[in-house]
């Protein structure tokens, strides 16, 4: 699966879900024009998918605060639509909840 989000015109993000084989275990590769790499893992449950950051890889270079922890929530939603909410903490903030985005799927 490829999640393409467009979080401004400066950020790219491009994403990739890897599911183990007869488990509910998954992972989340996600590299960033930025120069910020992340790999998440958790749990999918019935309609949702949970993860925390297992590493965070970045470019020598990148603007502080860096960022230390994510953690991302997929859910399926009443009406049929997929959302992604993220929560950060960096080396200045704790935990914090970043982006909340529901998807709507077209049809082109």
């Amino acid at each position: 699966m490829l999640l393409k989000v467009g979080l401004s015109t400066a950020e790219r993000e491009c994403s990739f879900i890897c599911l183990k084989p007869d488990t509910n275990k998954v992972t989340f590769v996600s590299a960033q024009n930025t120069g910020i790499v992340e790999v998440e893992e958790g749990k999918v449950n019935g309609q949702e998918l949970c993860i925390t950051s297992h590493s965070i890889a970045r470019i020598s270079f990148t603007k502080e605060p860096h960022v230390e922890q994510t953690t991302r929530k997929f859910r399926l939603n009443s009406e049929g639509k997929l959302e992604q909410m993220v929560s950060m903490a960096t080396i200045t903030q704790p935990m914090t909840q970043y982006l909340h985005i529901t998807y709507k799927k077209v049809t082109l």
